[in-house]
């Protein structure tokens, strides 16, 4: 291209966990259709792993703000990066009026949007990109017009997914699971909103040969642990992070891939579940419905209800149909509105209507 667009992106997280992977997908596509991009990220793993990747990767500071303030457009990935966008932008678009950076903030949560200064911070944007339809009302609701919100999935990289059948293998012998053993996965992190207790409330409602995978980690691990224990279900609750395997690995580990949570933008983990045809059941938490359908491309259950999530495994562990079915649906549904190219689509889409020179 004759113009070259330059983007800065804003991650503050020390934790690789679902925005950042999007993060580096995004980053990486663009990167592939000619796009000068900055990357703002704190040192630590988050920076290592993108920088592995080959993209340009700077702490924050002056010399990252000087940088951020010759780019066309600003994309801040999570809250505290907002704050950092609007300080570093601040002078620029005083000087510059409104021709200086367009500020983009991507929003994934699904909890309401409190506060004066937190309003403050939203109608400040020239864009915000929502993960869901639930995540872009509650923008709206901070008071930043629609007309500057945008909604975009996410993206699964289906050339990068591992072959399920020898990862499924490999995870049960690590794991200690027999072949042939009902396995249920869930990959969330141990916080309240994942409803990972919830999901090992619904363990004693499933047969005795179930078992879970838990590869997540978090604050709430003792008292999940606790749990397991107190209704007897140590035995077949795995709490498997030590062990070396991806996120993908893990999921396809599983023959349901269960999400229980309670708040959820979107449902990333899902969204991975669906594109290794593995079937899932999700509670109806926030942006989820727009994700999953119910009975097409998986099973939905109300929120915190331990009950509901059993019988909606028992039920796919007993019909192999279903969940085929389910799972071959689910995995058309990835390739036809998740892939990388639609999302980049999607996403410059987004920033040409807040800064139309790129």
């Amino acid at each position: 291209m004759a113009f070259a667009p330059r983007i800065a992106h804003l991650d503050s997280s020390r934790v690789w966990r679902g925005g950042q992977q999007q993060l580096l997908l995004l980053a990486g596509e663009l990167r592939a259709r000619g796009y000068e991009q900055c990357l703002v990220i704190r040192p630590g793993a988050v920076a290592d792993r993108l920088r592995a990747a080959g993209l340009s990767v700077l702490a924050p500071g002056p010399a990252a703000w000087r940088q951020l303030r010759r780019c066309h457009l600003a994309h801040a990935h999570d809250g505290r990066a907002h704050t950092w966008m609007l300080a570093a932008t601040c002078l620029a678009r005083t000087r510059a009026g409104d021709s200086g950076v367009r500020r983009v903030l991507s929003r994934r949560v699904a909890f309401p949007i409190r506060g004066p200064a937190s309003r403050w911070k939203y109608r400040r944007l020239d864009l915000a990109i929502a993960v869901s339809a639930c995540v872009a009302a509650q923008v709206a609701a901070a008071g930043l017009d629609r007309a500057h919100i945008a909604v975009v999935p996410d993206a699964v990289d289906l050339a990068a997914l591992p072959d399920a059948a020898a990862a499924r293998r490999r995870l049960r012998v690590l794991a200690g699971i027999a072949e042939t053993a009902p396995c249920l996965v869930c990959v969330g992190a141990f916080s309240p909103e994942k409803g990972v207790a919830d999901l090992i409330a619904a363990l004693p409602l499933l047969p005795p040969a179930c078992q879970l995978l838990l590869p997540g980690a978090g604050r709430l691990e003792a008292g999940l642990r606790r749990q397991a224990e107190r209704l007897g279900m140590a035995a077949r609750v795995h709490f498997t992070a030590a062990l070396a395997a991806t996120m993908p690995e893990w999921v396809a580990a599983g023959d349901v891939f269960v999400m229980p949570s309670r708040e959820e933008g979107l449902g990333s983990a899902a969204l991975l579940a669906m594109a290794l045809e593995r079937p899932v059941v999700a509670a109806t938490a926030g942006g989820v419905p727009e994700l999953i359908e119910a009975g097409v491309t998986g099973l939905l259950t109300p929120p915190g209800d331990a009950a509901a999530l059993a019988a909606a495994c028992h039920r796919l562990l007993d019909d192999a149909a279903l969940a085929a079915r389910l799972a071959a649906a689910a995995r058309r549904r990835v390739e036809q509105r998740h892939s990388l190219a639609a999302i980049a689509d999607a996403t410059l889409a987004a920033y040409r209507s807040a800064a139309p020179s790129l």
